[in-house]
């Protein structure tokens, strides 16, 4: 379709008479409309050996990267509805899951929360927060913390997952309307509230996260960008 791929970054997404200006690191480009598929960033523990052993243990993907450990003592941190979900879909694949939260009680929805209490393959600590994670080549141990008596101690597991938020990637476009976590909000067509802006992929509010639905968003946003400027050259087919 007569598409041209830049390998660049974007410094500044601004609005111009004619559409959009966009700095890159390698010149200015202009647009009548702007895709934004820049997807988020998930929020880390920042403990030792997290990042050493990410991809080798430690994950932020329940559905990618559970299967790899079926039948494995698993450890899930988090307290939210994305820590309760995966830990639930984890416990699909093993006997052994773990799941500790810094808090007294779950920040889930009441009924997922309780899914997890009542789930015999989940043991739920509180109170209680990873300190370090072990091993030689990969994962084995982690450390933890108990937050209300201050004692440590290690324990064996094959893999952690951790699910502590994430964070979109929207400062480029700082104007769109965006919910409680500052996702761009879209309508079906994944028009933002900026006319001319559309939005695809994980930067947008989504109950479900995945490549499979990024790709539909993505299919979407761009049939309606196409739309959106065939009506503002007075083109629209009617």
């Amino acid at each position: 379709f007569g598409a041209e791929f830049l390998t660049t970054s974007v410094v500044k997404v601004g609005k111009s008479d004619t559409g959009f200006v966009i700095e890159t690191s390698d010149g200015v480009l202009r647009a009548e409309a702007v895709i934004v598929a820049t997807g988020a960033r998930h929020r880390h523990l920042n403990i030792p050996g997290e990042e050493a052993f990410t991809g080798k243990g430690v994950s932020y993907c329940a559905t990618c990267d559970g299967p790899f450990f079926k039948g494995k003592k698993m450890l899930v941190v988090g307290g939210g509805d994305s820590a309760c979900d995966d830990a639930m879909y984890l416990s699909k694949l093993s006997a052994s899951i773990t799941m500790v939260h810094r808090k007294d009680r779950f920040r889930a929805q009441k009924a997922l929360a309780e899914r997890v209490l009542t789930n015999p393959k989940i043991r739920v600590v509180f109170n209680t927060v990873a300190l370090e994670i072990k091993g030689s080549k990969k994962v084995e141990s982690v450390i933890l913390k108990d937050l209300a008596t201050g004692e440590t101690r290690e324990e064996a597991f094959d893999a952690v997952f951790v699910f502590v938020g994430s964070d979109p990637n929207v400062a480029l476009v700082p104007d769109v309307l965006k919910d409680e976590t500052k996702s761009i909000i879209t309508d079906e067509r994944m028009a933002s509230s900026v006319p001319g802006i559309f939005a695809a992929g994980d930067v947008r509010t989504s109950p479900f996260r995945q490549i499979i639905t990024a790709c539909s968003d993505g299919a979407v946003a761009a049939h309606a960008a196409s739309q959106y400027i065939d009506e503002t050259r007075g083109a629209a087919y009617r």
